[in-house]
Order: structure tokens, then sequence, then C-alpha cells
């Protein structure tokens, strides 16, 4: 029987001679961003765990996902760790597991409990790096198209809402010059080993790239499009290591909940107060078993109803319902979420 070292050996062999899959999402291989295996682990020499070039979870991840970095990555700064009731937009990382102060205990999720490391949470304790997949939840994500060569002045601009069942990278390719009326492009989902297309340019109309929900914006006018051209994004999943939390807090999925079980609570919770701290229900819908103190649905943040009459047009400050159930993230938000109701959370 082989051992560990022999069988992590062979993964990073195996990894490294081919190109990574779709699932990986923006942890692939593209063209000029090499993030294979070895961009991450060293099979001999590593300085962190499970054979990783940096010392801690937290570096590792921050080695790609700094402010500044061109290639269109998420900053996560240490600076910008959320203190309760002080500053911060992100949850804690690089911070011990077990805090009775915010209520928060071990993971039992298996996996993510496996990632408590000397005691700490950890980017990889919420985040699988290798699994971008819808099935878990969360809100997908389209980078900026970044342009790989200079051939001429026409310009893409990719949108639309993220929707395949995975991660992918996108390679778009010029193949007949022209204008934004005239000119035809490809597309690969594979690194240029397969292509889908000729497509043409739209006019300056989105142009969809099949069912995956991404769509793609050429400009330019006479000499704008030259053969050979490319540009590159990404559509992914925020790589959850477990599905967000759905359902009620007995037989429901939890995420949230699972650390921070010790603030799971519904109404009759609430309502038989005995002096001991109590928390927002969770995991029950709104006006539960006939209780009339709540709204038929929440405001948004300047007081008007959500998603049209006096909406404010900012997606981010939207309270969302699990099914008409409150849940966690209905109201807070784990990365980039600034508790400013009236400005947009970014990136």
């Amino acid at each position: 029987m082989r051992n560990m070292s022999e069988l992590l050996l062979i993964a990073l062999a195996l990894c490294v001679a081919g190109m990574a899959v779709a699932s990986d999402g923006p942890h692939a291989t593209s063209l000029t961003v090499t993030a294979e295996c070895t961009t991450c682990h060293a099979d001999h020499h590593d300085q962190g765990g499970i054979l990783t070039r940096y010392t801690t979870n937290a570096l590792l991840c921050q080695s790609c996902h700094y402010t500044g970095n061109a290639n269109n990555t998420l900053p996560v700064e240490n600076a910008d760790k959320a203190v309760p009731a002080v500053d911060g937009y992100h949850h804690g990382f690089e911070v011990p597991a077990v805090n009775v102060a915010y209520g928060a205990q071990l993971p039992l999720n298996t996996p993510m409990s496996l990632r408590v490391m000397s005691g700490n949470l950890v980017c990889s304790t919420c985040h699988n790096q290798h699994a971008a997949s819808s099935t878990f939840g969360g809100t997908p994500r389209i980078s900026a198209a970044e342009k790989r060569t200079a051939l001429g002045s026409g310009t893409m601009v990719s949108g639309g809402t993220f929707a395949a069942a995975s991660g992918s990278w996108y390679l778009v390719e010029i193949v007949g010059a022209g204008t934004q009326a005239t000119a035809t492009f490809r597309y690969s989902k594979d690194n240029a080993v397969s292509w889908f297309g000729p497509i043409g340019c739209g006019n300056g109309a989105p142009v969809s790239l099949g069912a995956d929900g991404v769509t793609v914006t050429f400009t330019g006018g006479a000499g704008a499009f030259v053969t050979g051209e490319r540009w590159q994004f990404y559509g992914s999943y925020p790589f959850l290591r477990a599905s967000l939390d759905t359902g009620d807090n007995a037989t429901g999925t939890k995420f949230c909940r699972d650390c921070h079980r010790s603030w799971t609570m519904i109404h009759t919770d609430v309502e038989t107060y005995d002096g001991t701290p109590r928390s927002h229900p969770v995991g029950v819908s709104l006006n539960a078993n006939g209780r009339g103190y709540d709204r038929a649905a929440p405001l948004d943040g300047n007081g008007d109803p959500q998603g049209g009459g006096g909406d404010d047009a900012n997606p981010t400050n939207d309270l969302k319902l699990d099914g008409g159930r409150i849940q966690c993230w209905t109201c807070h938000g784990v990365h980039y979420a600034d508790s400013n109701t009236q400005t947009e959370d970014q990136p």
C-alpha cells in the first residue's frame, strides 16, 4: 500500500501534467494565470501544512487575494477583519474558533472541523478552494474581463448572472476581424483545448455564451477587432465547504448555525426570556405560527419595499429569505459587508 507522501506526490504530478478541471473556477490554469497545484503546493520543503508554500493558510490565500492584484482577485486583507461594533467587513480568520463572546464553537461538520488549524478558524475552514459548486449556495460572481493581447482598440466586457453548475474560466478570441457589427469570435472553457463558435460580436449588444448565464459585449468601430485578440475572465461560486443554512434549526442544513449554534433560537425562545442572553430568531418564517408582529415582506434600507416601487436599486442591502425563512445570512454578510444600508457593498 502506498503511503500518504507517495499519494500526495502522485496527485501533484497528475495535476501539473494536465489542466485543472472546470469545477476549479478561478483556481485553475489559464493562459497567463498559472494556478496549478504547484502554485500553492510544494512536493518538497513546504512551509505550511498539507505541503503548502506559505506558513499559514491565510498567507497562502493572500498571496493572490491582495489589494492591487491585476488578475481580478478579491482582496482579503488582515486589516479588514471585522471587530464587531467597531470596524471591518470580513468575517474573522486566523482567529480562535472558540469565542464565547460571539457564541462561536468548533464546527460539527467534519470537513470544516478538520480544518481548524492550531485552534484557529482559517480560510479553508469555510472554503474548499477546489470546488466552486452551485449546490452549496452563495452568490455567484463573474469577474471583469482581462485583455491579454494588444492587437486592436476594441473592448469586451463580461456580464450576466453566472448559472452553471460549477465554476469555469472563459477564454474569448477574435477569429474574424472587423467592427462590433461584423467581427466574429470563439470561446473556450478548457484553456483552448476546444472551442465554441464562431459567433457574431453582436453590434454592441450582449452576446450569450451558452447556457451558463454569461454574456460578453463588444464595442469598437473600424479596425477595432483583430484576428487573434484575446480576453479571459471567470464565473464562479464562493467555494463553500458546506451548504449555506436552509430549512429549520432541527433538520435543515447548517453553515453559520454550525459554529454559532448557541445563538440559534426561534420565536418561543425569545418570548420566554429567563434572564440569559437571547438572539434574533432564525430558521423560522416571518409571522411563524400565526404571530402577527412581522411585516409580510422586509423593507429595503431606505424604508421602501424591496425590488420595486421606491427600491433604492442597491441589491447588497436587500434582506434575503430562505423560502420565506429567516437565516443568519438574511441580515449578515460574510465578506465585503460594510454594515451601512445606504452604501453598496464592494467589490
